[in-house]
């Protein structure tokens, strides 16, 4: 099947549907458990292709599903469009690029700011002024990092998380600016040879998976009040930091 033998196959829908349910119940963490997962099992440059078009499309639903989404354009637009920019940026050094520095230096910064948040949970949101410039900065290491892993939540979400958006909020956010960085994504790899037609019917095929997966977790956040949605944000975050940082040591 595409080229693998079923067992790999399986693993690999499991590790989709998994990926799926975080996504679905925190609107992140598809990529991150997935890679992590498959990685042990498949060359790097595969996995990418495998999770670009499961990325498109769960963001998409979301996206789709998250109500009104002119307040978090006007709000985050020059955040949004430093990520995109950067995600080219980013992907056009995927192929030649030692990334280990980029994911030590963000790694570190990723699971103290969540460990310290999870220790010390009464942090004051960000003023109007510093938004100003670190939406803008956010972006630009998101892009960077999407480009060259695609995971380019960390930044940007250590920058949402100090806005202290609610649940509702933070998931249409979230819908809005990761899908505006999943296309311009999936165009990149494509022309760069990460995505190619080789690897595009598995890659169309993992998409099945990860909306299985996305639409139990949604079934389970509605069910998550928001000091819960809080801690888990905070949790997805550190293992998030904690694996950036092992990517670059080994």
């Amino acid at each position: 099947m595409f080229g693998y033998d079923l067992g790999l196959i399986g693993i690999m829908t499991a590790a989709l549907i998994t990926g799926g349910i975080v996504k679905g119940v925190v609107a992140i963490g598809l990529p991150i458990v997935t890679i992590a997962i498959l990685l042990n099992f498949m060359p790097p440059t595969t996995v990418l292709a495998i999770v670009v078009l499961p990325i498109v499309i769960t963001n998409l639903w979301l996206s789709a599903r998250a109500g009104n989404l002119m307040e978090p354009v006007r709000r985050f637009w020059m955040m949004v469009a430093c990520f995109v920019f950067f995600l080219f940026v980013g992907a056009r050094l995927v192929v030649e690029l030692d990334t280990r520095v980029l994911f030590g230096v963000l790694g570190t910064c990723v699971a103290s700011f969540s460990a310290t948040n999870l220790l010390r949970p009464r942090v004051h949101p960000l003023k109007p002024q510093t938004e100003k410039w670190a939406g803008p900065l956010a972006g630009i290491l998101g892009g960077l990092l999407g480009g060259v892993s695609t995971i380019w939540g960390p930044p940007m979400m250590m920058y949402l998380m100090m806005l202290k958006l609610d649940k509702d909020t933070w998931v249409r956010t979230i819908g809005m600016i990761w899908f505006a960085g999943s296309v311009p994504l999936a165009i990149a790899y494509w022309q760069n040879g990460v995505l190619n037609p080789d690897n595009f019917w598995l890659s169309a095929y993992a998409c099945v998976p990860s909306m299985i997966g996305i639409r139990i977790g949604e079934k389970l956040r509605d069910r998550i009040n928001q000091e819960m949605f809080r801690k888990a944000l905070l949790v997805i975050l550190f293992i998030i930091g904690s694996n950036l940082i092992r990517r670059a040591v080994f």
